[in-house]
């Protein structure tokens, strides 16, 4: 059976993220582009950990705003990242619309235990090849952007197959990317991987 969407949960989760991103607008300055990267990304974020199909085109929208927003923070590697995930977003989209073979729908797996020795692997070369880029583009902190980069890129793609560890790397990713938005004056930012943070967890525990 596919998720259903509570139009009254969803209208809650919009407005709260509206008035939480005004709010931080005001209080910590940030352009429009930061705020409907904002309540965008709590919005998608949510429908995400509800399972449901429409996280997809908000998502489009969401990395689409954030590569102009890193773009002008000098996180080079975040930039480039919202490019990776607009075409994964596609990609995702379209997965989750066909399902897995001869299934109506994408169903919730796991990845075998063996697998965490090749997903670290791969974070680790990716993060080894992306640094020296964003060093030589004078990028800020090229060490900490690249190796979330890569990390957000493989926990991306185990969300597009539908493996329940996605949610696993996005907490270890979100409780990382917090402090880095906060020393490039992304408050705005910073809290709203805050609150993917607490929704990765939701998430996590709901596909469980």
């Amino acid at each position: 059976m596919k998720p259903t969407l509570n139009p009254l949960h969803i209208s809650v989760v919009t407005a709260a993220a509206v008035v939480v991103g005004l709010g931080l607008k005001v209080k910590f300055g940030g352009d429009w582009f930061e705020f409907a990267g904002f309540v965008t990304g709590v919005v998608g974020v949510y429908l995400a950990a509800r399972e449901h199909i429409v996280n997809w085109p908000v998502g489009i929208v969401n990395v689409s705003v954030y590569a102009y927003v890193f773009c002008e923070a000098e996180l080079y590697a975040d930039m480039t990242l919202q490019i990776f995930f607009l075409v994964l977003a596609v990609a995702g989209w379209i997965q989750w619309a066909k399902g897995g073979t001869g299934q109506s729908e994408l169903k919730v797996t796991r990845i075998p235990t063996s697998w965490w020795v090749g997903v670290f692997l791969v974070i680790g070369l990716g993060t080894a090849v992306y640094t020296p880029l964003i060093t030589y583009f004078k990028g800020a902190s090229p060490l900490i952007d690249s190796l979330l980069t890569v990390g957000s890129v493989v926990a991306q793609l185990l969300l597009n197959a539908k493996k329940l560890e996605n949610w696993v790397l996005w907490i270890l990713i979100d409780l990382a990317y917090i402090p880095l938005y906060i020393s490039r004056g992304l408050v705005a930012t910073a809290v709203l991987y805050g609150l993917f943070l607490v929704l990765a967890v939701i998430g996590l525990i709901g596909w469980l």
